[in-house]
């Protein structure tokens, strides 16, 4: 019993000063090395998100060749432009379509009026226009997406540009417009590549390098 006692009064715990050092030690550690998880998260959702957008604009470069076939796609030459506004919600895509003048075909079974929507699974035989259709498809093809917003813009039967943003169903603060894709480049928030001035998070494709004037409102 007496040698249990001396064991137990032998043992010694931490003193407040070595605490103190490896909280301290710690605190400086996380300082370090949270910024730079925070920077590989950010960078893993901004390739991700490209990927999406990339895809995107894949799609819709097949719809736009097999709506050609169909005798509804878009003339060509770069006067002819589709800018497409795609809010999504809960699984619906509604496509609100900027169509300049004259450039789609009419001779398919369909016509691009200006707007359309779809689901997954929707029946594409009861698709009323050429972008309800689109909808559908893009659903079909993106059933994962529930909620999201992607910006397109076509030009004499190809998809030129896409963002794609996951933060919500509206077109984000500071997103980038058309001349920055032209330029190939956008301010995002100054600092990293894929974020916008308003915070959110967007992919592109082509990806838009950080760079250019102020971000953009539109």
């Amino acid at each position: 019993m007496i040698k249990k006692l001396q064991a137990l009064k032998a043992k010694k715990g931490f003193t407040l000063v070595e605490l103190i050092v490896v909280i301290a030690i710690i605190g400086v550690l996380a300082a370090i090395l949270v910024p730079t998880m925070m920077g590989y998260v950010t960078s893993s959702q901004v390739t991700s998100l490209n990927s999406t957008s990339a895809s995107i604009k894949n799609n819709i470069d097949t719809f736009l060749t097999d709506a050609d076939t169909d005798g509804y796609g878009m003339y060509k030459g770069t006067a002819n432009t589709f800018e497409m506004s795609i809010e999504i919600t809960s699984g619906e895509w509604v496509i609100t379509n900027t169509i300049s003048k004259d450039a789609a075909k009419t001779g398919g079974p369909l016509k691009w009026t200006g707007s359309g929507k779809g689901k997954a699974g929707g029946k594409k035989t009861d698709a009323k226009t050429a972008e309800d259709l689109l909808a559908i498809t893009l659903a079909d093809l993106f059933p994962t997406i529930n909620t999201g917003y992607v910006w397109a813009y076509c030009q004499g039967g190809k998809c030129m540009y896409v963002a794609y943003c996951a933060d919500g169903s509206t077109k984000p603060t500071g997103c980038p417009a058309l001349k920055d894709f032209q330029a190939g480049k956008f301010s995002w928030n100054d600092s990293t590549a894929g974020i916008t001035s308003g915070g959110a998070t967007v992919g592109t494709a082509p990806e838009l390098a950080l760079g250019g004037a102020a971000a953009s409102t539109t």
